[in-house]
Formats: C-alpha cells, sequence, structure tokens
C-alpha cells in the first residue's frame, strides 16, 4: 500500500467516528444519549484495542512496536465504528417489520469486523473480508482473489444446541440471513421470549406482530457481540504459523476450519464482567447496547 493510501485510513477513521459521534449524540434525548455514546465508544475502543495489540504481535521484523500500535489501533478503531453501524441499522428491522434488513446490517457489521482483524493480524486493510452464515464463515482473499469457506467450531457447537432443543425456521433464515429457530418454551431459560447461544436465534412460536421484529433485531445484535472479540484470535498468529510448519495436518486443517475463540470471550464478558441476565439484565450493558440500538429504549424501562 502507498503512503497516501496509509495516510487517508486514519483521516477517513477521524472523520467517520466523528460525523458518528455527532449523529448519535443529537438524534436522540437526553436519556438516550448515554447508551448511543456508550455503543460508539465501547465499539470503537474494542476494535481498536485488539487491532493495535494484535498489530504489535504479529509486527514485522522491521517494524517499530509503537507505529504498529498506532497502525492497527487507528484502523481497527475505523472498523470498530462501522461494527456499530452494523449494529445500529437493524433498528429498521422492527420499524419496517422486515427481517430482509437483517442481511444489510450483517453486510456492514461483517465489513467493520474484516478491518477490525485485518487490523489485528498487521496485514493490508483491504486483503481480506469475511461474512459469517451460522457455523460457516466466508471467507475472501483479494490479489489474487481466492474464496474459502471454512467452519467455526465454537459457533457449531451453539448451533447443533440450538438444532437439539429447538426446530429450524427455514423461512425466517433465509429471510434474515440468520440461522433461526423456535420453540414453545426456551427450556434453558423459560423467562425469555428469545434467545441467541451463539451465531444463531431462538424464540417462542407466540412471539407474533411488531415485538417479533423487534426481539429479533435485539437479538441480531446479540449474534454480532459474539464476533464482536475476532480480532483477538490474530493473537494467536505466530503460534499458529509455527504450528502449521511444524504439522502438515494442522496446515490442512487450518484452511477449512477458523479457531473461534471470540465466542468463549463473548460468554465471559457477557456472563462474568456484565453479570449475566437473571441477577443484572437492566444493568447488563450488552443487552442494553441490543434493546436501545435496535428499538431506542434501554433493556428496562
Amino acid at each position: 500500500m502507498n503512503t497516501t493510501a496509509n495516510f487517508s485510513i486514519p483521516v477517513f477513521c477521524r472523520i467517520l467516528l466523528s460525523l458518528i459521534i455527532i449523529f448519535s449524540l443529537f438524534k436522540q434525548p437526553l436519556q438516550a444519549q448515554n447508551y448511543e455514546a456508550k455503543s460508539v465508544i465501547y465499539n470503537t475502543l474494542l476494535g481498536g484495542l485488539s487491532g493495535g495489540i494484535g498489530a504489535v504481535i504479529n509486527k514485522k521484523p522491521d517494524q517499530k512496536w509503537f507505529k504498529a500500535f498506532r497502525k492497527g489501533f487507528l484502523t481497527a478503531a475505523c472498523g470498530g465504528a462501522i461494527v456499530y453501524s452494523g449494529k445500529k441499522i437493524n433498528y429498521l428491522v422492527g420499524e419496517k417489520k422486515e427481517l430482509g434488513y437483517a442481511w444489510l446490517s450483517r453486510i456492514v457489521f461483517s465489513a467493520g469486523n474484516s478491518i477490525v482483524e485485518n487490523a489485528s493480524a498487521n496485514i493490508d486493510v483491504w486483503k481480506r473480508w469475511h461474512f459469517d452464515v451460522g457455523f460457516i464463515r466466508l471467507e475472501f482473499k483479494t490479489g489474487p482473489f481466492n474464496f474459502t469457506p471454512r467452519i467455526m467450531p465454537s459457533a457449531l457447537g451453539g448451533i447443533i444446541f440450538l438444532a437439539s432443543n429447538s426446530k429450524f425456521n427455514v423461512s425466517e433464515t433465509i429471510r434474515s440471513g440468520t440461522f433461526t429457530f423456535y420453540t414453545s418454551v426456551i427450556n434453558y431459560a423459560p423467562q425469555l421470549v428469545a434467545s441467541t447461544p451463539t451465531n444463531g436465534i431462538v424464540h417462542v412460536t407466540s412471539l407474533r406482530g411488531p415485538i417479533f421484529y423487534e426481539t429479533y433485531a435485539h437479538e441480531m445484535i446479540h449474534t454480532f457481540q459474539f464476533q464482536e472479540f475476532s480480532g483477538v484470535n490474530y493473537f494467536f498468529k505466530p503460534v499458529s504459523d509455527k504450528w502449521k510448519i511444524k504439522s502438515n495436518s494442522f496446515r490442512k486443517l487450518s484452511k477449512w476450519v477458523y479457531l473461534d475463540i471470540n465466542y468463549e470471550l463473548m460468554g465471559a464478558n457477557y456472563f462474568l464482567i456484565q453479570g449475566g441476565y437473571k441477577k443484572n439484565y437492566c444493568n447488563n450493558f450488552l443487552e442494553n447496547e441490543a434493546e436501545f440500538l435496535s428499538t431506542g429504549r434501554p433493556a428496562c424501562k
């Protein structure tokens, strides 16, 4: 990448982030500003820090660590701002009562998430893009172009768990681009009308009308929260690269399998840091982010 391109990325990031913050603060009432601003800051910093730290871990031999961190942080912060935008688009699902907007939200989110991952891996920001459908990661590489579908083991485990406890809904899956299941009662959380334990959604059959679309939009954001830590996956790239040299079997397997520890990190964040949903639902930031960005309301009125 040339010098002009390198310079334009942080400049574009600052402009984009400034516009998002201004739009967020003036669009909503005072009470809502807090949730909007927190979401912008959370996604931007989460992206920036994972990108900056990953860039240092994966820096080139002749690259100074602080320059690697600066470039990774600024680039990934930009990706984090786009991640926030992808989450925010889900309000259209509830407002328009149309699941098709979930496709748009996932496309935007995936673009931002790809930028964060590339910054963490310390590679060209445009080199690799991905789009996750259920437990399949559709990975696209540029220069030369290459397409590879990869299985995500943690996401696969979650989908198997959902499939064993509920029924697969083909129509809603196609309409939203997100694996969707339904059941009469969510047996592991009977107090809930919908749940997202992975990159897939389960809802009760009685959920109908406008509340269905608002709830679906809320759960869509949870699917993104499971993916937002994927920049951390590249913290382990040096170890993975060594294994590929030592083990021909691992090298072949890694082409088709993507180790998605971001799912375990989301679980730790949700239950250990945020306090889960049984005792701390109203104060759980991830629940408030999902509810506010999808409906404009906090998790608990």
